[in-house]
């Protein structure tokens, strides 16, 4: 589809204006150029306005302004009506037309601050069959026709500030190149299933509490656990844009630190220090866990040390002192006394022997069950003592590793605390207030990391707890025979849950690849620098990254021209992907790109337009040379917005 026309009756300062998107060539390329104030930007903004009754990008001062235009305002009477409308003229791919128009109505008021009162608006659709009739659309069949067009909720990457394409890759990344991605995905309709299964769930478990105070119960506890976890993955998500921001923040802060006197040596020890400093408490924590192991093991030992101690002297102390007789059975010793011949070899015994057990028989001072036991406890008590000693041995050395880890990490602080000093110790309000703020963002990234594990260890908890309570709520339920069929209900919701979370997890995965493929391909077609990059990559966590040819991602050091270029080969592999294959409209292409680059820029968009309307908006300094040169004699047409020496109107020029 592509924009054939664009009328604007007392739409701002435009007070009768038709632009007419010709298409001589083979490039559907189109240019307006306009001094700011000029209000070319409104064309963006009228286009947004006829198609979605919104005008998103504003300068301050057209804000300050009514919708319709100051001199058709002055040149009606007091108490009477004036109407603005906006038409938007489509050529489809099939070759039938479409036109959208947009009319609001407004009562003048005359005198001092006294705006116009709106009195309504109309939107309609007019659009040509496969029979070449005329059909119209109003109301939400209206809007439905526009989002065939292009939908509201990927717009953003059809019309906008080219600012943005600079921007884009600078901002929490993952969360942008997820939104898009999941937005391009229309997975909506699966979303409100996932949803409404959910609700219904809900709703099912509710009216089975109703039955059985015992369910309830569970139910009520469920329902707790289920919101506090949504309510974690909100504060996720949340933090995990915190993260980007803060993480692009600080990146900001060392860019704009770097080349100043000393500044990039210090910075790469800095950075050094930090890694160090990373690794430093990793394994501290390790160690910490490795003592409380250590602990843990040898904690009932440790606990009975001294008693177990001061039973093996008493046992050793009685042996030395002849109390504690061997482990010899006292009725065999006077079996053989009685005997007088040795039952064991059968010798008949001396009298000296015979003395000698007669001896033997009278140091027994204990019973006979105590001594047995004392001797046979002898031996494992002495095990336990030994393997303490290990424990002194294993306690120790790590006592002595945290020892070095802590001195460590305050020598690391302590080098990084003199790195800062350094550095700050510059004049320059600029980099003192860049190390102040890169601290700060610092700060605050390792704040909402910190964040993010402890949320997520609590999900966890909350998922297991989920689980066991829908287990038992299960069992509740399935003890009620009049529950049967609810049983069967929820049953089923809670597995149409885990599907269509499947689906839209394969759904997005797919397009995040497609979108990928196609990305790297525009980017590398685009390229002025075939042999620099080697590879473009968006994670499974949505994180887009640029490979150097050397093998290393270098997204964050790249040019603001290479950066604005990657950014729009994914704004076209969106375009590609999501099936809408609608015009592109960029305010403001190339404000950013010096001008060495603003050649390349231009090529880049005439080989876009070879397949898709391409409409640009610059001011007379972003159409330099460089650029006018390329796109002079390669665009459909050109226009140049002036303003009127009343300055409540501009008009547009053919060039």
């Amino acid at each position: 589809m592509r924009i054939d026309s664009l009328t604007m009756n007392n739409y701002r300062q435009f007070k009768n204006v038709d632009i007419n998107f010709n298409l001589a060539g083979e490039n559907d390329l189109h240019v307006v150029i306009g001094k700011n104030g000029t209000c070319k930007t409104n064309i963006l903004n009228a286009i947004n306005w006829c198609l979605y009754g919104d005008e998103p990008h504003f300068s301050k001062e057209s804000q300050r302004l009514p919708i319709l235009n100051v001199e058709a305002i002055n040149n009606t009477n007091d108490g009477h009506y004036c109407s603005v409308n906006v038409m938007v003229y489509i050529k489809t791919n099939q070759g039938k037309y479409m036109s959208f128009e947009r009319k609001a109505k407004y009562k003048i008021q005359k005198g001092d601050g006294k705006q116009p009162i709106h009195q309504g608006t109309e939107f309609q659709v007019e659009a040509t069959d496969d029979d070449n009739n005329t059909k119209l659309f109003s109301d939400e069949k209206a809007d439905k026709q526009v989002e065939r067009f292009v939908p509201k909720k990927i717009r953003e990457f059809f019309f906008f500030d080219g600012e943005r394409l600079d921007h884009y890759f600078k901002e929490a990344t993952a969360q942008n190149m997820r939104h898009a991605i999941f937005n391009i995905s229309q997975i909506d309709l699966i979303e409100r299933i996932e949803k409404r299964m959910v609700i219904l769930s809900k709703e099912l478990r509710s009216e089975a509490g109703k039955q059985n105070p015992a369910i309830e119960k569970t139910r009520e506890s469920l329902e707790n656990y289920e919101n506090n976890a949504e309510e974690l993955v909100k504060r996720i998500e949340e933090s995990t844009k915190q993260i980007g921001i803060a993480k692009e923040k600080v990146k900001e802060c060392e860019d704009n630190l770097k080349g100043m006197p000393d500044v990039e040596k210090l910075e790469s020890e800095r950075k050094k220090y930090l890694n160090d400093r990373d690794q430093k408490k990793d394994n501290l924590k390790e160690k910490f866990k490795q003592k409380n192991s250590i602990l843990f093991d040898y904690g009932k030992i440790i606990n009975f040390w001294r008693p177990i101690n001061q039973v093996i002297e008493i046992i050793e102390d009685k042996i030395s002192k002849k109390e504690l007789p061997p482990n010899i059975d006292a009725d065999l010793l006077n079996k053989i006394y009685n005997s007088r011949i040795c039952t064991v070899c059968g010798t008949k015994l001396s009298e000296d022997a015979l003395q000698n057990i007669a001896d033997l028989l009278k140091t027994f001072k204990l019973s006979k069950l105590i001594s047995i036991e004392l001797l046979t406890s002898l031996s494992p008590l002495k095990a336990l003592k030994d393997k303490i000693e290990g424990f002194k041995i294993d306690i120790e050395k790590v006592k002595r590793d945290i020892i070095q880890y802590e001195k460590d990490l305050a020598e690391i602080d302590k080098k990084l605390s003199n790195i800062d000093k350094m550095l700050s110790g510059y004049d320059e309000n600029k980099i003192k207030q860049n190390h102040i703020d890169r601290k700060k963002w610092e700060l605050i990234l390792e704040i909402e990391q910190q964040k993010v594990g402890s949320f997520k260890l609590q999900l966890l908890a909350f998922k297991k707890k989920i689980e066991e309570l829908k287990k038992e709520l299960e069992r509740e339920i399935g003890r009620e025979e009049r529950l049967k069929e609810l049983r069967k209900k929820i049953e089923f919701c809670q597995k149409a849950v885990i599907f269509v979370e499947k689906i839209k997890d394969q759904i997005m995965d797919q397009t995040r690849k497609k979108i990928e493929l196609r990305t790297k391909e525009i980017f590398f077609e685009l390229l002025w620098k075939k042999g620099t990059f080697k590879d473009v990559e968006i994670s499974d966590s949505y994180d887009l990254t640029l490979i150097h040819a050397l093998g290393y991602p270098c997204l964050g050091s790249v040019s603001a021209a290479e950066r604005e270029l990657l950014a729009l080969s994914f704004t076209l592999a969106l375009h590609e992907v999501s099936g809408f294959n609608s015009p592109i409209l960029i305010d403001t292409p190339v404000a950013r790109i010096d001008e060495e680059h603003r050649e390349n820029f231009g090529n880049a968009f005439i080989r876009v337009s070879k397949n898709k309307q391409t409409i640009l908006l610059f001011n007379p300094a972003e159409y330099s040379q460089e650029i006018s040169n390329i796109l002079d004699d390669n665009c459909s047409c050109r226009f140049a917005s002036k303003l009127m020496t009343n300055e409540f109107e501009t008009t547009l020029e053919v060039l």
